[in-house]
């Protein structure tokens, strides 16, 4: 492997990497925290609409993500002059920002007249917001363990990722409830429209992180000239045969479900159980967001101690599922905020690890097959990140039949209300339990097995 491509980066590059992860959250929490309440309750279409349109959606999800990052790994004349990645990141930023004001401003008719036709509206904007959001994710995330190839920056990318994503959770979370009022149908509009407006602003810091270097450029070239390209079904057959890549992945889809179920909930939670305005799910976040920043360098720490990703995710991904059992028994809005707090500390300790381990997994790869396919591989993780969502849309719908949620009272019954509580926390920890089994069971990186790994990349100079 080249000196060149082992050296160490700047933190303010990798700061500007990192502003990406940001940028993407904030959008995220905006559309997962009010997407489900805004069109069950203030539209008030048919909830099984709404999960049909998300059914939809994730078949769109399944073919779009995995084909984007195939089509961008693909050879093009302009990577010489551009680079692989940033044209395509740079192209999908701004309509990805546009679109989540269409999905919160639907023409004004009837929801039950016209639910075919708002149907229509949310499949539509829902998968042109996911085609520019994949293109945007996945390219980022590709650009990730090609740039930065020695541990102590993919831990710091790793660390400093998760701590801007926290930010992002913190403007995703507390700017859109001060902005939205229960009832009031065109506050949501006016939220998606500041959100938009703050992202914007976020794009242009994150352009030099992004930019490749010559050195990497000249590599993209090079391979394209002297290698024979991997066809769509052969790149997705080498993805889909990495044991350790779709092992950590099942980890990621659970952990992207709490967080989703979690967003989601806070909402349902503030309105249907405490009786309080959207102002006061600011404080729940607050405290996830407290817990989690106060807590994710002291798992840095640990981790470069430790200096096994394996064991670190293990950790991290037990005690991010443990946590959510103290939503189930407390009570106020104090009782919530220190559940909340819980679980930030325990999601520190998990995505400190993450993006180390997923790196660990691309390698692995990239010696078994002799080809770098990022591309590939994030289109599948990204399939996996969105896939959360419509089992939260389905957790919910199924949820709120069973228990009876009426969702054009703002009372509910005990039961109801138990059901709020149910796809809050039970039932994401239940399903992430599994899947911390799953992982322990097939996932074998060890770090003796990274370091072999890294030193026949050094020979094939990959």
């Amino acid at each position: 492997m080249s000196k060149k491509l082992e050296r160490k980066e700047s933190n303010l590059l990798i700061i500007s990497y990192s502003m990406a992860d940001l940028l993407i959250q904030t959008i995220g929490i905006a559309f997962g925290a009010f997407f489900f309440i805004f069109w069950e309750t203030e539209v008030g279409l048919n909830i099984w609409i709404v999960t049909l349109a998300y059914t939809i959606y994730a078949i769109w999800n399944a073919i779009n993500d995995p084909l984007v990052g195939y089509l961008a790994d693909r050879p093009k004349k302009f990577w010489s002059r551009y680079g692989k990645r940033f044209p395509w990141i740079m192209l999908s930023a701004f309509p990805a920002i546009l679109l989540i004001i269409a999905i919160f401003a639907p023409p004004n008719i009837d929801p039950v007249s016209g639910e075919w036709v708002l149907f229509i509206w949310i499949v539509f904007f829902l998968c042109l917001y996911e085609l520019f959001v994949s293109i945007f994710s996945l390219n980022h995330a590709a650009l990730f363990p090609d740039r930065f190839r020695l541990d102590a920056d993919r831990r710091k990318v790793g660390t400093i990722g998760r701590a801007l994503i926290l930010v992002g959770l913190a403007l995703g979370s507390i700017i859109p409830p001060l902005l939205v009022t229960y009832g009031d149908r065109q506050s949501y509009a006016t939220m998606a429209w500041v959100i938009a407006g703050i992202s914007v602003i976020l794009f242009f810091t994150i352009i030099p992180g992004h930019i490749e270097t010559k050195e990497m450029k000249d590599r993209y070239i090079s391979e394209q000239d002297n290698k024979e390209m991997v066809s769509f079904l052969a790149a997705l057959k080498i993805v889909l045969s990495s044991k350790n890549f779709l092992a950590l992945n099942l980890v990621f889809l659970m952990d992207a479900l709490i967080g989703v179920s979690l967003v989601a909930s806070i909402q349902y939670l503030t309105k249907y159980i405490l009786l309080e305005e959207a102002g006061t799910s600011i404080i729940f976040m607050a405290a996830f967001i407290l817990g989690a920043l106060g807590s994710i360098f002291f798992w840095l720490l640990l981790a470069q101690k430790i200096k096994n990703n394996r064991k670190m995710l293990i950790i991290g991904v037990f005690l991010n599922t443990i946590f959510l059992l103290p939503f189930m028994f407390v009570h106020g809005v104090m009782g919530y905020a220190f559940a909340a707090l819980l679980l930030g500390i325990g999601g520190g300790a998990l995505r400190v690890g993450q993006d180390a381990a997923l790196a660990d997994t691309i390698d692995e790869a990239t010696v078994k097959t002799g080809h770098r396919i990022e591309g590939a591989f994030m289109g599948v993780r990204t399939f996996f990140l969105r896939l959360a969502l419509v089992i939260q849309g389905l957790i919910f719908t199924i949820t709120h039949i069973l228990t009876g949620f009426d969702a054009t009272s703002d009372v509910q019954t005990e039961l109801a209300q138990f059901g709020i509580l149910v796809h809050t926390a039970l039932i994401p920890m239940i399903l992430t339990l599994i899947a911390l089994v799953i992982f322990i069971l097939v996932y074998k990186l060890t770090p003796e097995k990274t370091m072999e790994i890294k030193e026949k990349l050094k020979e094939l100079n990959l």
